[in-house]
């Protein structure tokens, strides 16, 4: 493991040093975590955004809150809100607020016509709304951007590579080649406190109506029983320059 680490701060290195505007996005699941500690130890100033939404769990605002505190991230959260949720409520935070009018208008759209939520029913566009076209305005001003992307995650993440360039926005995947267990293993041995989700048998970590306990890869339960199970939210499938 200490090879991919090494590789791993080595690539990150690699875009501090090539690309004037980088950032480390965040969702506060286990890979983000490891990427991030990798990330602050090449630079401790570097940039940490998340994007989050309003159905994320409760317990990953509070997670989110209790890292940024406790390991000084001064991250950055884009949300699709009116309001600033109070589970995410923290002076340390800056919070920008993205327009929700086009998102509640769809929501309430289908929710007319089908009787359902549209993560249930659309949930390729509540994903678009929420969270594609909220990265599209954290990375905006970016050159580039690492992720805690990794190829053992589920079908999905096979064909990525550690650098890839994306219309322009180059995306560096720094701890694509770890596995599950090396993750934990590195969490444990750096004394990085876990999401709490991750106790109650989750295994990948998104939006609380649409994870599951569920599944032999790790991304198996999300979108459980919607066409998009184990897939992708679309960030890292679309273009977002």
């Amino acid at each position: 493991m200490e090879d991919k680490i090494r590789q791993a701060k080595e690539l990150i290195g690699y875009a501090i040093e090539n690309y004037p505007n980088v950032a480390v996005a965040c969702s506060f699941g286990k890979d983000s975590m490891v990427t991030v500690h990798l990330a602050r130890q090449v630079d401790p100033q570097i940039k940490v955004f998340s994007v989050m939404t309003p159905f994320k769990p409760r317990e990953t605002f509070e997670y989110l809150k209790l890292m940024n505190r406790k390991m000084n991230l001064s991250v950055t959260v884009y949300i699709v809100a009116r309001s600033v949720p109070v589970a995410l409520q923290d002076d340390s935070l800056e919070v920008v607020l993205l327009p929700a009018e086009e998102f509640e208008r769809r929501a309430a759209d289908v929710e007319s016509e089908t009787g359902n939520k549209i993560y249930a029913v659309l949930p390729d566009e509540c994903c678009r709304l929420l969270k594609v076209d909220p990265t599209k305005v954290a990375v905006r001003s970016l050159d580039a951007w690492i992720t805690g992307l990794r190829n053992t995650e589920g079908q999905t993440r096979v064909d990525y590579q550690e650098i890839e360039d994306k219309g322009g926005l180059i995306k560096i995947n720094p701890i694509l080649a770890f596995t599950e267990a090396e993750i934990w293993r590195y969490i444990a041995t750096r004394g990085i406190q876990p999401h709490p989700l991750y106790e109650r048998g989750y295994r990948s970590l998104g939006c609380e109506p649409c994870s599951v306990v569920s599944g032999e890869l790790e991304r198996d339960g999300r979108w459980k029983d919607t066409s998009k199970c184990g897939g992708e939210c679309g960030i890292h499938t679309r273009r977002l320059k």
